[in-house]
């Protein structure tokens, strides 16, 4: 039997709550209002650029569900590049078969993975400050990104992005169970598999810094506790060198360097990182400054959270403790893509595929102003924080030409080989080649793919 200190010992008493500007009914129809619509958007995108035939990676990594036969384990554990693939072949073996493989089926399936991400990030937010405010009109404003469109239809890739999104937002939330030992249960849980999905494997630094500050703070009191936070403790520590068990370095491109060069190089790579995800489309001086003043607040947020998990009293704990793990994982992966990246040049810092990953700082951050005191600072800096959100929803037009784009050249490299043209033939055609690897394995594949009538040879839609 769970003695009842343990089991609420963390009361989900979260204050305060954010300033309504609206009333609630009217706030809910506010927020639903901009989840609807930004998402239908993300649908409608993929519905226009999407196109059924496997691009670039996707012949690559669909080696471990669907070229080659593995176990569930040799899937889960499948390196790609710098990072694992986790649930991404799991989950695209149990679906996508239904669709024959169909890509244009697979870039719904990552749609609805954001979709239901963002809607774990309202409820994580309602769980933390009792309910929705107007201001939470930034939560789709971040999750429904349109620069994410890489990672939807363009080279869709469950485990780099889609996934790690959910798992991460089902982390924090996992957070907030009042019942410490299902808590630790699930936490531990998400924190394995999010640590073999795709970049989220920098959860995995996080999780045993914020076990060891729960106990600190909040258990060390409770009769039995610290073999229960020893026990959580020592599992978040094994599944995170059990990643490295017969990891192999890939770097994925090769310019890349241990060595280390100028610190100011990575700082400025980050801060475009950064500044690309609020619609600012440059590597110069204006973009670099305003990345770097978002860099300085994420920083200055992280460095109060940590203080704030290590001193507050169990209602504040969660609170900070979230908004620390939000923005020290996108400072993280962020200093980690700047490392491994810094040799294409600083403009490789506003690929859409980081997209993702960078939200969810970005919705740390804006969970730490909605906690803040005074109220008016704490007002003025939300109504700052969502006209900056505001200002993304325009897309690009250099991103709707990429859109449209790599959509021609796959429905022209698709249309020439259905019609009979050879490889060469149909790269010269589309103007780009669809594969990274040698012509005799992507004809392998395509025989592979003719017979079992999957992907470009289905009929699904």
């Amino acid at each position: 039997m769970v003695p009842e200190s343990i089991k609420s010992a963390h009361p989900n008493k979260l204050l305060p709550r954010a300033n309504y500007l609206l009333r609630p009914p009217a706030s809910i129809i506010l927020v639903g209002g901009f989840f609807i619509i930004l998402a239908a958007r993300l649908f409608r995108l993929t519905y226009r650029y999407a196109v059924n035939i496997f691009f670039w990676d996707q012949w690559v990594f669909n080696n471990a569900a669907l070229f080659e036969k593995h176990s569930v384990w040799e899937m889960f554990d499948w390196q790609y590049g710098p990072h694992r693939l986790g649930l991404g072949p799991l989950i695209s073996t149990l679906i996508e078969p239904r669709f024959d493989w169909n890509s244009r089926a697979q870039s719904f399936v990552a749609c609805s993975i954001v979709v239901v991400a963002a809607g774990c990030a309202l409820w994580l937010k309602k769980r933390l400050f009792g309910g929705i405010s107007s201001y939470d009109v930034a939560i789709p404003l971040i999750y429904f990104s349109a620069n994410q469109y890489e990672s939807l239809f363009i080279t869709s890739n469950l485990a780099h992005g889609p996934l790690p999104l959910l798992l991460v937002t089902l982390y924090c939330l996992a957070w907030t169970t009042p019942n410490v030992l299902l808590k630790y249960a699930i936490v531990l849980l998400l924190n394995f598999a999010t640590i073999y999905t795709g970049f989220g494997l920098f959860l995995g630094f996080l999780t045993p810094l914020l076990l060891i500050s729960d106990y600190r703070v909040n258990r060390r009191t409770t009769a039995s506790m610290w073999l229960y936070s020893a026990i959580a403790l020592l599992i978040a520590c094994a599944s995170l060198v059990l990643f490295f068990h017969g990891y192999t370095q890939q770097p994925a491109v090769s310019c890349f360097s241990l060595k280390l060069g100028r610190p100011l190089p990575y700082v400025w790579y980050m801060s475009i990182l950064l500044a690309n995800f609020f619609g600012i489309r440059s590597v110069g001086s204006f973009a670099r400054m305003t990345g770097s003043l978002i860099l300085l607040g994420l920083l200055w947020i992280l460095k109060v959270t940590a203080v704030r998990i290590s001193t507050s009293a169990s209602e504040l704990w969660t609170q900070n403790a979230i908004s620390a793990t939000l923005v020290g994982f996108v400072l993280l992966f962020s200093a980690n893509t700047a490392f491994g990246r810094l040799c294409l040049g600083v403009s490789s810092a506003q690929a859409s595929r980081y997209t993702n990953y960078i939200a969810l700082g970005v919705f740390g951050g804006y969970l730490y102003l909605v906690s803040m005191t005074p109220t008016k600072i704490r007002s003025g800096l939300l109504t700052i924080a969502v006209l900056a959100l505001l200002v993304t929803i325009p897309i690009r037009a250099e991103d709707r030409g990429t859109m449209r784009f790599f959509s021609e050249i796959k429905r022209n490299w698709k249309a020439c080989w259905l019609a009979g043209g050879t490889i060469p033939e149909c790269d010269k055609i589309a103007g780009y080649k669809i594969e990274p690897e040698p012509d005799t394995v992507l004809q392998q594949k395509m025989q592979f793919l003719k017979e079992h009538r999957e992907n470009l040879y289905s009929e699904s839609y």
